[in-house]
This record gives C-alpha cells, sequence and structure tokens, in this order.
C-alpha cells in the first residue's frame, strides 16, 4: 500500500452554501469518504470492489474530526483529498488530510481525524489488528 491514498471529488451544485462555496460541513463528508478508502485499503481490499463492501467490515469509530479551511472551493472544481497516517495507537489512529484543487494546487483545506477500533456488538474499544497496525504504520513520516 502506498501513502499518500489520494480521492478526487468534482463538486456539484447540492453541496454549495448560499455564498456559492462549498459548504463547511459537506467537507467532513468529502475526508470521510477519503477515510473509508484509506481504511479499507489499509486493511487490504482492492479500490476496484470498495463500492461492493458490506458495512459489517467497518470495525472503526469517528472520535474525533477537524478541518482548517484555506480557500473556498466553488461548483465544478476537481478537488483531490490526500490522507495518511499521522499517529498509530494499541486501539486508535491519526489520519491527515489536505484538500487541493486539481488544476492549480490551491490548498482548499487540511484537516485531521482520530479513529478507535471498536466492537460494536460490545459496545467498547477494541486492540488494532495487527495488519492494520502494520499498513499504517508504513504511512507515518519519521
Amino acid at each position: 500500500m502506498h501513502w499518500p491514498v489520494t480521492i478526487e471529488i468534482r463538486v456539484p451544485w447540492r453541496d454549495l452554501d448560499g455564498a456559492g462555496h462549498l459548504n463547511n460541513a459537506v467537507m467532513f463528508s468529502y475526508l470521510e469518504a477519503a477515510r473509508v478508502d484509506a481504511y479499507y485499503r489499509a486493511k487490504g481490499f482492492e479500490p476496484e470492489k470498495l463500492a461492493k463492501l458490506p458495512i459489517d467490515d467497518i470495525d472503526i469509530i469517528l472520535a474525533r474530526a477537524s478541518c482548517e479551511f484555506r480557500s473556498p472551493a466553488g461548483m465544478g472544481e476537481l478537488l483531490e483529498v490526500a490522507t495518511w497516517p499521522k499517529h498509530v495507537g494499541m486501539t486508535s489512529f491519526t489520519l491527515a488530510y489536505k484538500v487541493t484543487e486539481k488544476t492549480t494546487g490551491r490548498l482548499v483545506a487540511e484537516g485531521e481525524s482520530v479513529q478507535v477500533c471498536f466492537d460494536y456488538a460490545g459496545q467498547r474499544k477494541k486492540a488494532m489488528p495487527e495488519s492494520l497496525r502494520a499498513a499504517l504504520t508504513a504511512g507515518v513520516a519519521p
């Protein structure tokens, strides 16, 4: 697996606010799309099969998310959302995000999120599987 994992999202009209900019709340949905894609890849799923995976394969829960908005994005712009691991613990990991406009490279936003490995049946955190830890650790900058 190669870090960062990058997805592309073209901003549709429905994602705009009253000022014609990408709505701030929608940015968190874009980060979520990148997070889920990176998580599945870290678990070893092939990219072309990502859309067909059942929700039961997700065994993490979001503990925290933050975003710093650097410049507005508008309708039709093609955004690249890059994601990489920043910290890996025993039961949780932190992902970093960088959102840029693809054509110009303009920085749109930067963010972070903390995910906790979670046992939904028992409603408690759980140890991170070693295979996931290895995939995430490989992407943490020294």
